[in-house]
């Protein structure tokens, strides 16, 4: 009996498989990080006319994933399948004009359009989540409405949806009205979307145990755990972090430390399209210690950061440009090339452009306007430097701010809380005599002390 029940299990199971589909078959072989068979499969579901599998296969070469990394491919197929109906894609395709993925060019009114359009009329539970999250967060093309992402996700069919799970998750991180902060329940829906194919839950995990969060203390080995669980999953930025332990000289670290592995991981991520792979391969190349130095695959490297569109390789790019480092020294190029980083975010680079147009460096024509400009914007962008130097300038009011105290120590404070030794002097400074603040000798000295401490830091 209980042989003949067996072989009706195992003939009802090959049955099963049987009917399922090749993009079925392929989702599968995906979530078993069995990418160069799932990408057959859905390059023949595809070929077949399976819009579904195209937008799979469009995400395969956006990461990767069983095939070269191709962002014109991956776009070409996006569109396609977005073309043929496939609301995954349709959904994914507005995401892309909104935050300028695939190089398709920024149109967020377009994107928005194309979304709002969609909602409207679909049920699919993967364009539902990704527009909740939208209205969740703040930062997005839409404006903060977490009363309406909740509307939207108790419209979602499918709860174990790999995004359904991510964004419950966030929501227990960050907690609302409805829902207080449980951490716990966060890990446990973030494992849950990372199972079911979500794996960028594990870049969520990782900081979670690498920082600490509420009641979870930093915990480094499940931070290792999930960067591995990130890496079999072919996750670039848990590559790109664990390359860095690994090449890592810091005495906590010193057990994982592994150059020869580190340098592997970053060129794998490079191959995936990473731009932070590629700065920091361009960093070993030009510091010569764990790669033979070599300023011209420096620059190499650094080039194709910023043709990423990655804020610091642009950065390095620029410096490169100045200073002739692999190429023939161009200040103009190496001036135009810092104001890209600037729009893909570096506050850094704005501040350099402030130093530029302030003092003439490199030969570049003085500009109080132009420094003013890119002054505030690397205090805007978060640069610890910017907002020191923008305090500074508050403290003394010049040509580009008018004295103004209060304003000093709100972004002198901002820089020493960032950690900046310079701006935790200065800081304990203004406490200490009470100058854009109320005087607080024990706030000195906190500041003072963390001026030691970070100094010690910065010698090790």
């Amino acid at each position: 009996m209980k042989t003949s029940f067996l072989f009706v299990a195992i003939i009802s199971s090959i049955m099963l498989m049987s009917c399922q589909t090749d993009s079925e078959k392929a989702d599968k072989l995906r979530i078993e990080n069995k990418f160069d068979e799932a990408a057959e499969l859905y390059q023949k579901a595809a070929d077949e006319g399976d819009a579904y599998a195209k937008w799979r296969l469009s995400n395969a070469y956006s990461n990767g994933d069983g095939v070269d990394w191709n962002e014109a491919k991956a776009l070409e197929l996006l569109r396609q399948a977005a073309q043929e109906g496939c609301e995954e894609a349709k959904c994914t395709l507005a995401l892309a004009y909104m935050f300028d993925w695939y190089g398709i060019g920024k149109n967020i009114e377009k994107g928005k359009a194309m979304l709002d359009d969609l909602v409207k009329t679909t049920n699919n539970s993967f364009v539902l989540c990704r527009y909740a999250e939208l209205l969740f967060h703040e930062g997005t093309p839409y404006e903060q409405n977490k009363e309406k992402a909740w509307r939207i996700l108790e419209r979602v069919d499918d709860k174990d949806n790999p995004f359904y799970c991510e964004l419950m998750a966030e929501i227990y991180l960050i907690g609302t009205d409805k829902i207080d902060i449980d951490v716990e329940k966060a890990i446990t829906f973030l494992e849950k979307a990372f199972d079911n194919g979500r794996r960028l839950a594990a870049n969520r995990l990782v900081w979670i145990y690498s920082n600490g969060y509420d009641k979870i203390k930093k915990d480094k080995a499940k931070c290792i755990e999930w960067l591995n669980h990130g890496i079999d999953s072919n996750v670039p930025d848990c590559m790109v972090d664990m390359a860095m332990i690994c090449l890592s000289k810091d005495s906590i670290l010193q057990d994982y430390r592994n150059p020869h592995k580190g340098v592997e991981l970053l060129k794998k991520a490079s191959l995936r399209g990473n731009g932070n792979a590629y700065y920091n391969l361009g960093n070993l190349y030009y510091e010569g210690e764990d790669l033979p130095k070599d300023d011209s695959k420096a620059f190499a490297n650094w080039e194709k950061s910023s043709n990423l569109k990655n804020p610091n390789g642009a950065s390095n790019l620029a410096y490169a440009y100045l200073e002739g480092v692999g190429c023939e020294k161009d200040v103009e190029k190496g001036i135009d090339i810092y104001k890209q980083a600037v729009d893909y975010g570096s506050g850094f680079s704005a501040n350099k452009l402030f130093y530029c147009y302030w003092t003439g460096q490199w030969g570049v024509q003085k500009d109080k306007n132009l420094a003013k400009k890119y002054l505030l914007k690397a205090a805007e962008l978060g640069d610890p430097w910017g907002c020191y130097n923008l305090g500074r300038q508050y403290f003394m009011g010049n040509d580009l701010v008018n004295k103004d105290l209060s304003q000093a120590f709100v972004y002198i404070k901002k820089a020493a809380d960032m950690g900046l030794v310079d701006a935790c002097n200065f800081l304990a400074y203004l406490y200490e005599n009470g100058i854009g603040v109320d005087k607080d000798p024990q706030k000195a000295k906190e500041y003072k002390d963390k001026t030691i401490a970070n100094s010690e830091k910065k010698e090790q």
